[in-house]
């Protein structure tokens, strides 16, 4: 059965088999003019498969491009889709995530945030103590009993110096 002139050839199946070489002869013309049918549509079918006009381009294996760039390509869209060096630079480069990943930043480490601030809690009562002994410390402390009967002693301190004891008994 031929195809009228208006009728377009079916496409072949989303992976076409390889195309053998033929070379068809007058007889073949005359005598079986469907197998020339055949190989016509599975040769329209793999041009039009790797123009992209029956659908995207799928090639099976793969894509090899000798060395040269691929340029012009969008910004992804879905996780399979290739992207440009520049687009990795300014979405995953170490200066794009580092204020994310900053103490304070949207995407901080929750226990590195926590360590932090801990650290500068410590940070800031160590400097409190630190002046505090620096001028001296003053008050008193008392001093337990040592019997029942006995009494309560003291310890005075006046800048860090002791200026006053009274011994517990």
């Amino acid at each position: 059965m031929a195809n009228s002139p208006t009728s377009r050839p079916t496409p072949p199946a989303a992976t076409p088999l390889p195309i053998q070489r033929v070379q068809f002869t007058a007889k073949d013309f005359a005598e079986n003019p469907g197998s020339v049918n055949v190989t016509l549509n599975q040769l329209i079918g793999a041009i039009q498969s790797l123009q992209g006009s029956s659908g995207p381009s799928v090639l099976p294996s793969g894509i090899d491009v000798a060395g040269s760039t691929i340029t012009g390509l969008a910004a992804p869209t879905s996780p399979s889709d290739a992207i440009s060096a520049g687009h990795a630079a300014n979405q995953y480069s170490a200066s794009s995530l580092g204020p994310q990943l900053d103490i304070g930043g949207k995407n901080a480490l929750k226990g590195l945030t926590g360590l932090q601030m801990t650290s500068n809690s410590q940070a800031s009562t160590l400097a409190t103590i630190t002046a505090t002994l620096a001028t001296g410390v003053s008050g008193t402390v008392t001093l337990v009993k040592l019997t029942v009967g006995g009494t309560n002693g003291s310890l005075t301190f006046t800048a860090g110096l002791v200026t006053s004891f009274t011994a517990p008994t």
